[in-house]
């Protein structure tokens, strides 16, 4: 009798510890997470401390007595720091970008202190928005399960491998278009559709941050009246105006260290192709654009260049008769 009342005990304990180990091993619901929105956010500027929640079926960005809300049924896509990983395969860990936490320093969101989530969604007129959250490492993937099971749509599923990208067939349309455009394109508007990466693999970041970066630099330096977004449905009546497809054709990743150490290696590239059209997809100008850094920095730094130098090529070849 002793025997088996010593066997139930020894039993009992193991029972409820399978129970607690299959309990923490499925999916908790996200709890308040602190984080940094580094850019993308409607009215938040960069690099914004915050907290991340999901409040009334929204997610919702708390700074400063502030909130900024995202609807699921907004968000076009949801991609984590480890879907990243998993889709550039080996490259972890490369790719240095800005300063999240206000440090002055370049900080990888590759780090394994950080974790990123990153959105695209649209706004009430339907442009296309790209969001940089960076949070505690093991954050982002549940609440973006979270917004998932709210009706958020993602690219990269939980399992298996990443939906692949349709082919383009604009390449086609590009042969023997470079620098052919010589008189100046008319146009007081552009729109600017969202980077592409059929040849080249980048992260979600990545590309989030070259869509950015060009739309602020066009509505800085591109001497256009109006920038607007892809799928903003207000463009359909704006007169004079172009679009801005652009396709990542190179990538050279480098070493923020090296750059540091020596100052002359480890330079980083990348190199875009920009393809202007007018509304109804004719091709007006292709050119090719590189961004890069050279010194220090943080590789993502590559993306301003490229922004920087997109914009002059636009203001260059646009005529300005249609602008005020």
């Amino acid at each position: 009798m002793v025997s088996k009342l010593r066997a139930v005990l020894f039993v009992i304990p193991l029972l409820i510890a399978g129970q607690l180990v299959s309990v923490g091993d499925a999916q908790l619901p996200p709890t308040p997470t602190k984080a940094v929105q580094l850019t993308g956010l409607m009215g938040v500027k960069d690099n914004t401390k915050g907290i991340l929640t999901i409040e009334h079926g929204n997610l919702r960005f708390a700074h400063s007595g502030s909130n900024a809300d995202l609807t699921p049924s907004s968000m076009q896509d949801v991609v984590t720091g480890n879907d990243s990983q998993r889709v550039i395969r080996g490259t972890v860990g490369t790719l240095s970008l800005f300063a999240p936490y206000g440090s002055g320093r370049f900080l990888s969101l590759f780090r394994s202190k950080l974790d990123t989530l990153t959105i695209q969604y649209r706004d009430g007129d339907g442009g296309l928005h790209g969001v940089i959250f960076t949070s505690p490492v093991g954050t982002a993937d549940a609440i973006k399960y979270e917004l998932i099971g709210l009706g958020a749509h993602t690219s990269i599923p939980a399992q298996g491998d990443p939906t692949p990208a349709a082919p383009s067939d604009t390449n086609q349309l590009l042969v023997g278009a470079q620098d052919k455009q010589s008189a100046k394109i008319n146009a007081s508007a552009i729109t600017v559709m969202m980077i592409e990466s059929d040849e080249v693999t980048l992260p979600a970041e990545f590309q989030v941050s070259l869509y950015e970066n060009l739309i602020q630099q066009l509505q800085k330096n591109g001497g256009f009246q109006r920038v607007y977004r892809e799928g903003d449905q207000s463009a359909a009546d704006a007169r004079n105006r172009i679009v801005l497809h652009s396709t990542v054709r190179g990538f050279k990743k480098g070493s923020e260290l090296a750059r540091d150490v020596t100052t002359v290696a480890g330079a980083t590239s990348i190199t875009v192709r920009c393809e202007f059209t007018d509304k109804d997809g004719r091709v007006l100008l292709v050119r090719d654009v590189n961004g890069k850094v050279r010194f220090f920095g943080g590789n993502l730094k590559a993306t301003y260049d490229f922004a920087k130098k997109a914009a002059s090529v636009a203001r260059e070849n646009v005529s300005s008769a249609t602008r005020s």
